[in-house]
């Protein structure tokens, strides 16, 4: 098929079209951060453009196993709230339940690629195309070095292993900036020709102005400017920066109220901070709102800011700049390249209040600067970001992407299981040998020991299952995989 007929909004014919099989730990109504909302715009897009698409994820609180919506197959695997205190084995549990189900799907389903969205889904993705010999893709949407700022520790090690594994084994790599290319690149050693450069994109139509009103109250004034921040609450995202700006305003007398739309693990300490600086009447803090009422806040708000210290693209971005609202961001990674400084929003440097509450100034008092901003970068989402054109383009990545010689290299379960701290882990929850508790010494011999059944309870139920390292009969590598209660057992590899 020619790179034309893959750029037009026609439909694929059915018989041309490449089944692909979707990974992702993010999907509505799962929403972390921006990976749910760009995969359920991705799918829904290749979906109207005729290429069959079936999402596997995981489960979430009254979201159906099994559905489609709008031309997109969604499978939910089930992953134990019980290992949730541990977020690697939890990791190694949603990928032993995304293989089993994706061999269970084999059966009455045949996928032609495989498109795995960031590191938590790694081994089962790098696993699936080592079995099935399909082409991978992986979208890399950020790198855990580029959000903490540093590697340390047993968790981060593994965390990069998994990186740099996912990056290795994949056939072609999707990111969404060149900002995000060079630190590709640079921390995971990906070739330059194997990687896509493909922005995130908005659904325009979505963001118009839908009315919404009194949305502030309490906590916030409306007769006062309002600035909206929307993402997750963790500290790479600028918050105290911007905390510390609108502390400068209320010094030099500026009537301004802040918005914050987002949940993280730094939102309680936000929210002592508003009250150490005694702005609780200049700010909110929200938490998770729904679509409707983010289209309403957007269009409530006088500017929208967005302080990052590190920031691979900035999706939210494009949803401010969508709804008409002018914007203000810090001039670091993918925000540099979807903003032009004066044209479409304003730009100030990273981690310094000043500079960003004199860019807030710049829009809140200066009408016809912020009105030519508005209409530039509205403008500029429609020419460059539609999620169709975002389709078309990844439709090209998979179109020159095919199966490279499968590596050598095994994933290493039998590594991963005997890390001393996953252990410890499973002592906790309560783990026997049929006669009595073990030390974390005899499991660890244990589970280096071949064949050797292992009893791991967890709440009411408990399955006995063999540990070993050597190959089966067939001469296949032995596998570990986590049952849906969190319980481990070994399956020979299906391979």
């Amino acid at each position: 098929m020619l790179a034309s007929d893959l750029t037009s909004t026609e439909h694929i014919p059915q018989e041309h079209a490449r089944k692909v099989l979707l990974l992702t730990w993010e999907y509505p109504p799962r929403i972390i951060g921006g990976i749910s909302t760009h995969v359920y715009h991705l799918s829904r897009s290749l979906a109207s453009q005729g290429v069959p698409v079936h999402v596997v994820t995981c489960s979430f609180p009254g979201a159906p196993s099994e559905e489609t919506v709008d031309g997109v197959r969604v499978t939910r695997v089930e992953d134990s709230r019980l290992l949730q205190a541990n977020f690697l084995l939890w990791i190694y549990h949603l990928n032993s339940q995304m293989i089993s189900k994706t061999t269970e799907l084999l059966e009455t389903e045949k996928f032609d690629l495989i498109h795995a969205h960031d590191w938590v889904v790694g081994r089962a993705a790098v696993e699936l195309k080592n079995r099935l010999g399909l082409p991978l893709i992986s979208t890399i949407h950020a790198t855990e070095i580029g959000r903490g700022g540093r590697l340390d520790g047993e968790y981060r090690r593994k965390v990069r292993d998994i990186e740099r594994l996912l990056a290795e084994e994949s056939d072609g790599i999707i990111c969404c900036s060149n900002y995000m290319l060079d630190h590709i690149q640079h921390e995971l050693g990906v070739a330059n020709a194997k990687i896509h450069v493909i922005p995130n994109g908005v659904e325009v139509d979505r963001f118009k102005n839908n009315g919404g009103s009194q949305l502030f109250s309490p906590g916030v004034s409306e007769d006062r400017k309002i600035i909206l921040y929307v993402g997750r609450i963790v500290r790479e995202k600028g918050i105290f920066t911007l905390l510390e700006a609108l502390d400068e305003l209320r010094t030099r007398g500026r009537d301004v109220s802040l918005v914050f739309v987002g949940e993280g693990p730094l939102k309680e300490d936000l929210a002592k901070e508003v009250l150490r600086r005694r702005l609780s009447d200049r700010v909110k803090i929200t938490g998770f709102v729904d679509q409707e009422k983010l289209v309403s806040l957007y269009n409530s708000c006088d500017a929208f800011v967005l302080p990052s210290h590190y920031e691979p693209f900035g999706m939210v971005v494009l949803e401010a700049m969508a709804s008409r609202v002018p914007v203000v961001v810090s001039d670091v990674g993918g925000l540099s390249e979807i903003v032009e400084d004066g044209v479409t929003g304003v730009k100030v440097p990273s981690s310094d209040p000043h500079t960003l509450a004199e860019g807030i100034l710049r829009v809140l008092e200066n009408r016809e600067l912020s009105d030519r901003l508005k209409e530039n970068a509205y403008r500029a989402v429609q020419e460059r970001y539609r999620w169709d054109m975002i389709a078309e383009k990844t439709l090209e990545a998979y179109r020159t992407s095919s199966p490279r010689p499968q590596s050598s290299k095994a994933v290493e379960d039998a590594e991963f299981l005997s890390d001393p701290a996953l252990l410890q882990f499973l002592l906790t929850i309560g783990a026997t040998d049929g006669d009595g508790a073990v030390s974390s010494g005899d499991m660890a011999s244990m589970i280096k020991s071949p064949e050797t059944p292992v009893k791991l309870i967890l709440g009411r139920q408990a399955s006995l299952g063999y540990v070993s390292t050597k190959l089966g009969p067939d001469s296949s590598r032995v596998r570990y995989h986590l049952s849906p209660v969190g319980i481990i057992k070994a399956c020979s590899d299906m391979s």
